[in-house]
């Protein structure tokens, strides 16, 4: 009687553990091939994303369009300015490849192909006019690239100061905001 319980309990006990096993490894193939956690450093995105918050990103499958919010590598368009930086940026994609980019810096007005953007999450400090940035505009973006900016205008680094963004540089689409208030991104 006492040698059943024993293998009943070894027995249980390997269920238990092949199953916290099997687990583990679909965690991490998931978090290493579809998802990534990534922590927002910095005020680019405010009132979206403050530093310090917790993102979900993925990119399978994904086609850039106008209004996601995407984390992406710039130390490719760093480097023509004589700049480094290792950490990803998180921006919003304002156009893509062949759509044309206007700014009214007075209006805080931004239209991509003659259409007014509807931009009720940007950030608008007391300065009276929008950082342009060196862009000449009206902007048509390159084949293969994204207009980029943060939701601060004038607290962000982004297309108007770096120029359009290879599209293949994103490294993913935010999907989910973990920490501090979970929940799905639009």
């Amino acid at each position: 009687m006492e040698a059943n319980k024993k293998r009943s309990f070894i027995k249980e006990l390997y269920e238990w553990v092949e199953t916290f096993l099997v687990a583990l490894a679909a965690v991490i193939l998931i978090f290493t091939f579809l998802v990534k956690v990534v922590t927002v450093a910095g005020d680019s995105m405010r009132e979206t994303f403050h530093n310090g918050d917790r993102l979900i990103i993925s990119s399978i499958g994904y086609t850039p369009e106008t209004g996601d919010v995407v984390v992406v590598d710039v130390s490719h368009n760093l480097e023509k300015f004589g700049q480094t930086s290792n950490a990803p940026y998180i921006k919003r994609v304002i156009a893509t490849e062949g759509q044309t980019v206007n700014i009214d810096p007075f209006s805080w007005t931004v239209y991509v192909d003659g259409k007014k953007l509807d931009e009720p999450y940007v950030y608008r400090c007391n300065n009276n006019r929008m950082n342009m940035g060196s862009i000449q505009y009206p902007y048509t973006v390159p084949e293969g690239c994204v207009f980029l900016m943060g939701d601060n205008r004038n607290g962000s680094s982004d297309s108007r100061m770096l120029g359009a963004v290879e599209s293949e540089y994103i490294l993913g689409k935010v999907i989910l905001r973990l920490i501090p208030d979970f929940g799905v991104i639009k």
